[in-house]
């Protein structure tokens, strides 16, 4: 399909097959985050925990989704396979409909899938950048994450997952917009 889920996930894989074991100790634009502690993140929430939020099954009880298991040597055909499977469960008809839950209470499905889709973006820039690679989406696709990004930024901040809004022009491009909201400075 089509979709910008479809398109960002596309993006990423293209960046994905470049990454090497050699690289994972590369640091990122994540503060206090390797490259390998960067696609652990991507494979879990873009593939483990979106494939089970995009098809509405519970939180598994088992640890299975805990951030600290090593999922780097599955890379990246763990990350790959499971982003894409979440893609396809989001682009699956009434994929977007209704409401499911990704740790707690239920939220419409689409919260979820911009949310999700602001993540990969974002992440898949902070991938590029650690490892040399210049990292391109759709503007549509971009605007989405920006959308989103901008939507939860407030939380974010209070969390401590983005940092303070970086000054771009206004006539950035909308990914880089999109990277400023979240902290990250796209120069």
């Amino acid at each position: 399909m089509d979709s910008p889920m479809s398109r960002a996930t596309e993006s990423v894989v293209a960046l994905a097959r470049t990454v090497t074991p050699e690289q994972f100790d590369r640091s990122t634009p994540c503060p206090e985050w390797t490259v390998k502690d960067l696609i652990n993140h991507l494979t879990l929430w873009s593939g483990v925990v979106a494939v089970r939020t995009a098809n509405r099954l519970p939180a598994p009880g088992d640890g299975s989704e805990d951030e600290a298991v090593d999922r780097s040597a599955t890379w990246p055909d763990g990350f790959i396979d499971g982003a894409r499977a979440a893609a396809r469960a989001w682009d699956a008809p009434g994929g977007l409909d209704g409401e499911t839950a990704m740790m707690g209470d239920p939220r419409p499905a689409r919260f979820f899938h911009d949310m999700l889709l602001a993540e990969l973006v974002l992440h898949g820039w902070d991938l590029a950048t650690a490892t040399g690679h210049e990292f391109t989406v759709d503007d549509d696709v971009a605007e989405l994450a920006r959308a989103s990004t901008a939507a939860m930024a407030e939380q974010g901040r209070e969390w401590g997952v983005f940092g303070a809004e970086v000054a771009v022009p206004e006539d950035a491009p909308v990914l880089h917009r999109a990277l400023a909201i979240s902290g990250r400075d796209p120069r």
